[in-house]
């Protein structure tokens, strides 16, 4: 008799200590918040890409009794856009060097090759190829004076045509010697046709010529180095 009514005021105490420690529990459910304010807050950081406010409070909501989802949720998605951002600083610069080197080639090449525009030659007619005849210019009297033979005449003539007072062509040359000097000498010859100094000639053809300004040339040389010259001496 006397252990069972010592079991039996051992065990209701037990028993006592359990709904004790129930009730207590329920209490502290009961009064803790319904929401986790942080978890709420690490996941509208991580929807609106704050991912250091989604990490930081996304792990000080661990330690409320509610949330604990959300704030790993928010957690999860603060990291991965942490990895994303490392992944794009590290392989985005690179891609992006090779898309402006790119680039730069492309424009290397587009300026080197150009199309090659082939100019048509302009054809000339034969009126406008034509060069004209220069009409050879006689000696004017009025300007030197009748020359006579042997009177002398300056540097300046050398090589002037003239017509003396009995129609003959004298040209005022350069004489060497004692009696030396510019003088009029003929009467010559001189072939009516205009060339230019410097020409190449004929000599079988054609030995004398006049210039434009009424000055005789002759023909001097062989072949094909023959060249028209200036006739200043006798």
């Amino acid at each position: 008799m006397t252990r069972t009514e010592r079991w039996d005021s051992d065990r209701w105490p037990e028993v006592e200590r359990e709904s004790e420690r129930r009730d207590r529990a329920r209490y502290e459910e009961d009064g803790a918040p319904i929401v986790n304010p942080y978890a709420i807050v690490a996941l509208v950081g991580a929807l609106l890409g704050l991912f250091p406010v989604a990490i930081v409070f996304g792990m000080i909501a661990f330690g409320h009794p509610r949330g604990r989802a959300m704030a790993s949720f928010a957690l999860l998605i603060g990291l991965m856009e942490v990895g994303a951002i490392v992944s794009l600083v590290m392989f985005g610069g690179t891609a992006l060097r090779d898309f402006l080197h790119r680039a730069d080639r492309s424009a290397a090449v587009s300026e080197t090759v150009q199309p090659t525009v082939r100019a048509t030659p302009a054809t000339t007619t034969a009126s406008a190829a034509a060069t004209p005849t220069p009409t050879p210019a006689t000696t004017t009297a009025a300007a030197t004076g009748t020359p006579v033979k042997g009177q002398t005449c300056t540097e300046a003539q050398v090589g002037l045509i003239g017509t003396a007072a009995d129609g003959s062509t004298l040209l005022c040359l350069f004489s060497s010697g004692v009696n030396g000097g510019y003088k009029w000498a003929g009467p010559y010859a001189v072939a009516s046709g205009v060339q230019q100094t410097g020409t190449s000639c004929d000599p079988s053809a054609q030995k004398s010529a006049r210039t434009t300004d009424g000055r005789a040339l002759v023909c001097e040389g062989q072949g094909r180095n023959a060249m028209w010259v200036p006739w200043t001496e006798l």
